[in-house]
């Protein structure tokens, strides 16, 4: 406890810097899995959901380093990190997107097109508020993976909480390796409370239904 007060400062800058670049990469990568899932055929959904999944099969550290020699961006720096874990969170929150749009009962559909709905209409007014649940479910899980992976940017120059556990290896500082971890993790379980809450203000129906059960 003594090393974590003597350096809070320092740990609040980290955490910053953690925090920003992670929350970032959710949103950019939500948005885009959000425009991309309604927007492509099934064929297309299925080839992209395949190569989305085996993108997420390599580890995180090493698309920080390839990514260069792919884009030509820097070896050092925020960017790759983004970047990467940006594709990691389409990677996630695609199928979940996929899935939870599809699973959109079909008579509501059918009662929407009756109504003279478009297609667009339908898909904001009916789809996204009926697919929230899935979305935010999705999104959960996004981001302990986002937060967990973003100290592994640490290598890769991104002074964030990961050069806790670095710092801490090399000069045999025990207090500062667990700082790292309980600090990333409040960081997760802070971020999993708030979308969980999210999705309870933004499904008001589903509450309804649980103090009527």
């Amino acid at each position: 406890m003594e090393w974590f007060f003597k350096n809070l400062e320092f740990i609040q800058d980290l955490a910053v810097t953690h925090l920003s670049i992670s929350l970032l990469s959710l949103l950019v990568g939500t948005l885009l899995a959000v425009f991309l899932a309604p927007a492509l055929s099934p064929r297309s959904s299925e080839i992209l959901a395949g190569l989305l999944n085996g993108i997420y099969a390599i580890p995180s550290l090493a698309l920080f380093v390839a990514l260069p020699a792919i884009i030509g961006t820097s070896y050092i720096g925020p960017t790759n990190v983004f970047i990467a874990l940006t594709i990691y969170v389409v990677a996630t929150m695609f199928p979940s997107v996929r899935d939870a749009l599809g699973q959109v009962p079909a008579a509501v559909l059918v009662i929407s097109s009756a109504q003279g709905l478009s297609k667009f209409q339908t898909l904001f007014h009916v789809k996204f508020p009926l697919a929230i649940p899935g979305i935010i479910a999705g999104l959960r899980v996004a981001s302990a993976s986002t937060i967990s992976m973003a100290s592994i940017g640490a290598v890769v120059g991104v002074k964030n909480l990961g050069f806790l556990f670095l710092d801490g290896f090399q000069r045999k500082i025990p207090e500062e390796i667990v700082t790292g971890i309980l600090t990333i993790f409040i960081i997760a379980i802070l971020f999993d409370i708030s979308l969980w809450l999210l999705g309870a203000i933004f499904t008001p129906w589903r509450r309804k239904k649980v103090l009527h059960a």
